[in-house]
């Protein structure tokens, strides 16, 4: 093979690019302007190319690349796609699942007329769409609406309740709910914790399944401030809360608040031994303390042995990324798919890539091979005047009947909402 060549699966590749690298490259505009004066990077952003209306749905090659474990990196295919809902706006996703009888069921937001460059929106809004082929083509992006009409708020923390049981945090401080794989919804009021307070929550529940595909009972991270002493440090300890409800979330019980977690949300997994692992948004390094709200913040992963009573110290990860997704694999691996928000290493900035990763532990949650993880996708950017601001978050994966994993991500550049279905 001949000088930069790339070998994969056999094949020699030459000049790989992503599809989603050519759209955001012809479209970049880079902004030179600082006090009127020509030649001074202010802010580079890559801007959404317009619908093609002869492009046929469905996903397009791309490709992601794993680390070999020896500092060098290995590309693998995948095949990725971009959503956007039907009026002009910004879309977002932020749930996805394969129900038991195929379908797939995807919950985002769209805010019309929202956009970085031409001004706010009209208010945010929950949107839902379908696919019977692992995620390849959609129904049309609907709006979610209940008795009350349009359902407001971010879906939040969808879980899977077997048998077209589905159950997701809304807007209006409820809990929505259905019993007909997502066609209809029924909104009830959220159960606040034992501390009372507006409950606070994203990531993923963990759901333990019966015999019969049901859900038996389920288990969310939150956080509620209140009783946090005014003046206290944001992370103040004794707000997280792990809870658990047997009929969906209309009640909780057995609330425990693990004294050591100091974090903003959280996400859970029963790995194969029984443990429940939890991958945690924690506080920002100290060289970023006091920087823009929760950009910088950091993942921890803690275990608990006894069904969540108690919990390890939370361990660090990774600085700069953040909305953790926790999945186990058949064969036992867990899988935790992130935002790259601020590629940080040991609380410095290494460069200004942003994007989406995987990470794999073999043995129940306790170790996570970063020198292996995979870049599901990236992309540079950075903003001058906001050094803080990422333009990336929410993400939520899903396993798939065929052992792939389907994750949405968000580049708020695009406007739209990235598909991309994967293999570890």
């Amino acid at each position: 093979m001949g000088h930069g060549t790339i070998v994969l699966s056999g094949w020699p590749l030459f000049g790989i690019e992503n599809p989603l690298m050519q759209t955001r490259r012809t479209n970049t505009r880079t902004v030179l302007f600082r006090l009127g004066l020509i030649g001074v990077l202010s802010i580079a952003t890559t801007q959404a190319a317009p619908p093609d209306p002869g492009q046929r749905p469905g996903f397009r090659p791309h490709f992601m690349r794993q680390g070999d474990g020896r500092g060098g990196w290995v590309v693998r295919r995948a095949e990725c796609q971009q959503l956007r809902f039907h009026q002009r706006g910004w879309s977002v996703g932020f749930g996805v699942t394969q129900m038991d009888n195929g379908e797939v069921v995807l919950l985002g937001l769209c805010d019309v007329k929202k956009s970085l460059w031409y001004g706010a929106g009209t208010g945010e809004q929950t949107f839902i769409a379908f696919s019977k082929d692992r995620g390849g083509t959609w129904t049309s992006l609907d709006r979610v609406v209940d008795g009350a009409g349009h359902q407001v708020g971010r879906p939040i923390m969808l879980a899977n309740l077997g048998r077209g049981h589905l159950s997701y945090i809304g807007g209006m401080n409820k809990r929505y709910i259905s019993s007909d794989y997502g066609r209809t919804w029924v909104g009830v009021t959220r159960q606040p914790c034992t501390r009372g307070g507006r409950v606070e929550a994203e990531g993923n529940p963990w759901v333990d399944l019966g015999p019969d595909g049901r859900a038996t009972r389920m288990a969310m991270i939150g956080l509620s401030r209140a009783g946090k002493p005014p003046g206290s440090p944001t992370f103040y300890p004794g707000l997280n809360f792990i809870r658990w409800s047997d009929d969906g979330g209309r009640t909780w019980r057995d609330e425990v608040r693990p004294p050591n977690w100091r974090a903003s949300e959280g996400s859970l997994v029963r790995a194969k031994n029984g443990w429940l692992v939890a991958a945690l948004r924690t506080q920002v390094p100290v060289a970023y303390a006091g920087s823009e709200g929760d950009e910088y913040r950091c993942l921890r992963v803690s275990i608990s042995r006894d069904e969540g009573k108690t919990w390890t110290e939370p361990k660090p990860l990774a600085d700069g990324r953040m909305h953790p997704n926790l999945l186990r694999m058949p064969n036992g691996d867990l899988v935790m798919t992130l935002v790259v928000r601020h590629d940080l290493k040991d609380g410095r900035r290494v460069s200004h890539r942003k994007g989406c990763e995987a990470v794999i532990s073999r043995d129940n949650g306790l170790t996570w091979d970063l020198g292996r993880k995979i870049i599901l996708d990236e992309w540079q950017f950075y903003d001058h005047h906001i050094p803080g601001h990422g333009q990336t978050g929410h993400l939520f994966s899903a396993l798939l009947d065929d052992g792939s994993i389907l994750t949405v991500h968000n580049n708020y550049l695009t406007m739209g909402l990235t598909l991309i279905r994967w293999k570890p």
